[in-house]
């Protein structure tokens, strides 16, 4: 980290630890400006996947919070997740979505303070559905009347920065138990909130035109928002040839325009290669949703191909680590309908899981792990998977078909 950066983090850290004890004060001394507006803002820093998990719960908020009586709901979000919710996701007309550059929130001063001079005063409720440091900085900065979070199952002790805002940023939180997955997480906190009925299901997707000409195709997502979640590409080859051979499909790659690298690799440890279909780095949000909507089968990292495949209710399976054990995978829901289909979750166990948890990053406290993390290869608990063990869960799905 250069030094300007290091700089603009640390007056951004000092101006929202000092708007907090500020904010606290003035909340005792006028507590009814504070109440007088229904304002709700939604402080989402997900990715594409989480964006997907979190659909549902959306059109929860419109009914806790309705627009007739007064309410107005904004969600902010990054600008790329805004354009791919738009794009994909069936979503409530009655909540604003508007965009924030969150990595640029937590690195440059000047931007810090222009967010929270437009989002975070004079708000009656601040809901933040997950943790993060971008997160926990823009709560301790806003005067929100209430600050309701979805915490963590466990409290991060590292960073230490990350550690002190997690602890002051809310006025109340949501701690879900380990095994709750983000599903479930949601309807936890949609619960704490009022909507006691609430249920969590599968998400949903905009349906698409076929984009794929091929009857029946695998898809295959080699790539994922982190390298310590990828699975190493020559076992991805490994599993392509052997669907080609013994199911007689093409295979489909799907990932984005920095996954590119994850295609060179692939076909060049591939026999089957007239077999492969790149779309990596080629497709728009909505081909890349039509794509993994009517596919056969979908395999792939933990990454935001899988939920569409879920969302999409295709057969799919996912290669997880356990530095975020049920968090995304396995999935759980309360209600599952007659057409729904659930991932397959591939992992191994071992006495380190739930790092990420615990230390905001991936390898906490394994130092084999962590320093494998440093070399950009996969963490320890991913590179356990075997080819063998994701091909028996293949031969399940594919027989389950037949029957």
């Amino acid at each position: 980290m250069n030094v300007k950066i290091m700089a603009n983090r640390t007056m951004i850290a000092t101006d929202a630890f000092f708007r907090r004890l500020y904010n606290l004060h003035q909340h005792k001394v006028n507590p009814t400006n504070f109440n007088s507006n229904r304002r709700v803002l939604i402080v989402f820093q997900g990715l594409f996947g989480d964006a997907i998990v979190i659909q549902n719960s959306l059109k929860e908020y419109t009914r806790l919070f309705p627009k007739k009586d007064g309410y107005e709901i904004t969600l902010l979000v990054r600008e790329s997740v805004h354009r791919f919710m738009e794009s994909v996701l069936i979503l409530p007309k009655d909540i604003t979505l508007e965009s924030v550059d969150f990595t640029t929130f937590v690195n440059n001063y000047s931007y810090f303070r222009s967010v929270i001079n437009k989002y975070g005063n004079a708000i009656w409720l601040l809901i933040a559905p997950g943790s993060s440091l971008s997160g926990e900085i823009f709560a301790s900065a806003s005067n929100a009347t209430r600050k309701v979070a979805l915490k963590r199952c466990k409290d991060v002790t590292k960073p230490i920065t990350m550690a002190i805002f997690s602890r002051i940023a809310y006025t109340e939180e949501v701690r879900p138990q380990k095994e709750d997955m983000m599903l479930l997480q949601h309807r936890k906190l949609l619960q704490y909130l009022g909507d006691i009925n609430y249920q969590a299901r599968l998400p949903q997707l905009l349906k698409k035109e076929r984009f794929v000409k091929d009857e029946r195709y695998c898809v295959i997502c080699p790539g994922a928002s982190k390298e310590e979640k990828c699975w190493p590409i020559e076992r991805f080859s490994e599993i392509a040839d052997f669907i080609i051979e013994k199911y007689d499909m093409n295979i489909h790659l799907c990932g984005g325009m920095d996954e590119i690298a994850y295609e060179h690799k692939f076909l060049s440890s591939i026999k089957n290669t007239d077999r492969i279909v790149s779309h990596i780095g080629k497709t728009t949000f909505s081909e890349w949703s039509a794509i993994v909507q009517y596919a056969e089968i979908v395999v792939g990292n933990d990454s935001a191909t899988i939920h569409l495949a879920a969302a999409s209710r295709r057969k799919a399976i996912c290669i997880a680590g356990l530095y975020d054990k049920y968090l995304f995978f396995p999935y759980k829901v309360d209600q599952l309908e007659e057409e729904d289909v659930l991932p397959i979750t591939v992992m191994t166990e071992m006495p380190c899981e739930w790092c990420r948890t615990i230390g905001y990053y991936a390898g906490y406290g394994n130092k084999d792990c962590k320093k494998r993390i440093n070399a950009n290869q996969c963490a320890l608990c991913i590179d356990t998977i075997t080819v063998q063990s994701v091909k028996t869960e293949i031969d399940k799905l594919m027989e389950f078909n037949k029957s």
